[in-house]
């Protein structure tokens, strides 16, 4: 009896964190969306992320909180699930552990928006150009190569092995476009190409672990 409650109770949780990163990519998407179109002068495929949050923006406060302290929270609290949801917790922590500290990034820099057009001059513009690279790149750029590694083995994750490495050869090529080679004005569309594979790679992932918190193995 106390083992059935202690299963329930397990998945309540582990579904509680998939949901997390479920709506994660979701509400990050809507607000970068909206926001965007209540700035009619910003350009997507030109123009920085974080730009929508930089000083003295239009609501810059939604973006900072809404978008990139919520989805860093969210993010965190995935990283706990997926961990938990892969064999059971028995594994690696290096690849969960790197999204968490993507999300940590990303609570991070809610809190030191860049400069205007994101050149760093400022304190708090220096810290989120150094936060970005440190924490975000390093968590988009590796944590799937790590995760992948633990779903090799793994007879119900093993399908997403190849999508999950592919997601990573595509950040790190779009990373490695948006940090050393710059294309003038299509700066915002590669930097959008990075971050949604990866987020989109995140909402996969989260629901695949929703579905396993739902029908856990027998």
């Amino acid at each position: 009896m106390v083992s059935h409650v202690s299963e329930r109770r397990s998945g309540n949780a582990l579904r509680l964190l998939a949901i997390c990163g479920i709506i994660a990519p979701i509400l990050y998407t809507i607000v970068v969306f909206t926001l965007g179109v209540l700035r009619p002068r910003y350009c997507h495929r030109a123009q920085f992320l974080s730009e929508l949050g930089e000083a003295g923006a239009p609501n810059a406060i939604i973006m900072n909180t809404a978008g990139f302290l919520l989805l860093g929270i969210l993010l965190i609290a995935f990283a706990f699930g997926l961990h938990r949801g892969i064999n059971e917790g028995k594994g690696s922590k290096i690849g969960p552990a790197l999204i968490a500290w993507e999300g940590v990034g990303y609570v991070a820099v809610a809190f030191f928006p860049c400069d205007p057009g994101c050149m760093p001059v400022s304190l708090s513009g220096i810290m989120h150009a150094w936060i970005s690279w440190i924490f975000l790149g390093v968590g988009e750029i590796l944590a799937p190569f790590f995760i992948a590694q633990r779903f090799k083995n793994n007879t119900r994750w093993k399908n997403y092995r190849l999508y999950t490495l592919a997601t990573g050869v595509v950040v790190v090529v779009f990373g490695v476009m948006l940090g050393f080679i710059m294309i003038k004005g299509w700066t915002g569309a590669i930097q959008r190409i990075e971050a949604g594979t990866s987020l989109l790679w995140v909402e996969i992932m989260a629901i695949k672990l929703l579905r396993l918190s739902i029908q856990p193995s027998t």
